[in-house]
């Protein structure tokens, strides 16, 4: 049996050592050790005069050290992930160039007098751009080590994102199949119609028909990565007008602009997770009930919100636990970062949940 590579992932003490957050201060000594070892071992040592020998090995460890992290937490993150490969490039020149100038003056001025190396001597004496090519190509192994170390990080943690992401979906399809498809509601659903056909045929027809499109996006649209805004809103109706033949004094309204949201995509059933925590928490048997949404495409963003009534005599046995809500914030977060906001607000008479996601 193929092991599941999440798991792989996580069980992985190398993977996790170059990528985990609890070993970064790890990483950071093993990479200062281990530069350090590396100029201590390929040192000349005695080319300069005194403690000038001593200084030269430093003076190369830090400037190595600096150029390491400056590519990896700065560079990258902000010129190269972002797709600004110029401005990378540019950047990254201006650092070698920077590096190579302080490492010229150093050792062609500043410590000139103290060497006694004679290839050190013949090397000092070569042409500017000479040294200067010499002198980049001994950080250019330092730089692609960098940049291969940073993408391979950002690729194990997209790996992760991804295999979280797939399971988070998993389980959000399960439980929206689970919390609608459940026997005691189609139960409920062909009572209702049963009794429809003898009093409106026509309607009961017609409730067929809801039942039967609500059923088949659950089992068949759940399973696409994106939907159009416009298909899920109209499932949400369709969800609603089924809850309203289950209740007696429940209204309902979903307010929006056909052609302000045309063509928005989004992942599917995340309206319909705000749409079923409205239901279960709006049920009141003594007092009318009501759910209102209102969608709206603006700046760039899609504003998305849920207002539904509160029982006035809560019922002990319903919990308010907010795990959907805390699996939608969990997803959200793996799909879009913090290109999202979901808000709650809790009144005396009423429950409200905001969403916004920027397209």
């Amino acid at each position: 049996m193929d092991e599941n590579p999440y798991k792989f992932l996580k069980n992985n003490l190398f993977l996790q050592f170059l990528i985990a957050d609890r070993y970064r201060i790890y990483r950071h000594i093993t990479a200062c050790v281990s530069m350090l070892l590396f100029f201590l071992i390929t040192k000349e040592w005695g080319a300069y005069q005194g403690f000038v020998d001593q200084l030269d090995w430093i003076e190369r460890c830090m400037i190595i050290t600096v150029v390491f992290y400056l590519n990896i937490y700065v560079l990258i993150p902000r010129f190269l992930f972002r797709g600004k490969l110029v401005i990378y490039a540019f950047s990254l020149i201006g650092v070698l160039l920077i590096c190579q100038v302080i490492t010229y003056y150093l050792n062609t001025v500043v410590w000139r007098e103290y060497v006694i190396s004679e290839d050190l001597k013949k090397a000092i004496a070569l042409p500017i751009p000479t040294l200067f090519i010499f002198s980049l190509l001994s950080l250019l192994p330092f730089i692609m080590l960098s940049t291969l170390i940073k993408i391979f990080q950002l690729w194990i943690k997209n790996t992760e994102k991804m295999q979280e992401l797939e399971q988070q979906a998993t389980k959000s399809e399960l439980q929206a199949l689970r919390s609608q498809i459940q026997p005691h509601f189609l139960f409920n659903m062909l009572n209702s119609i049963s009794i429809l056909l003898y009093i409106d045929p026509e309607k009961a027809s017609y409730s067929i028909a809801k039942l039967s499109d609500f059923l088949r996006h659950l089992l068949y649209q759940s399973h696409e990565e994106r939907v159009f805004l416009s298909s899920e809103l109209c499932f949400l109706s369709d969800f609603l007008s089924l809850e309203a033949m289950r209740r007696d004094d429940f209204t309902y309204e979903i307010t929006y602009n056909e052609k302000n949201i045309q063509g928005i995509q989004l992942p599917p059933n995340i309206l319909l997770i705000l749409a079923e925590n409205a239901v279960k928490h709006s049920i009141d048997a003594l007092a009318p009930t009501y759910i209102y949404m209102k969608c709206e495409q603006k700046e760039g963003w899609l504003h998305f919100s849920v207002r539904n009534s509160v029982p006035l005599q809560p019922n002990p046995q319903q919990k308010f636990s907010g795990i959907g809500l805390n699996n939608l914030r969990r997803r959200l977060e793996l799909l879009y970062g913090d290109r999202f906001s979901l808000s709650q607000e809790r009144l005396p008479q009423e429950y409200i949940v905001t969403l916004a996601l920027q397209l």
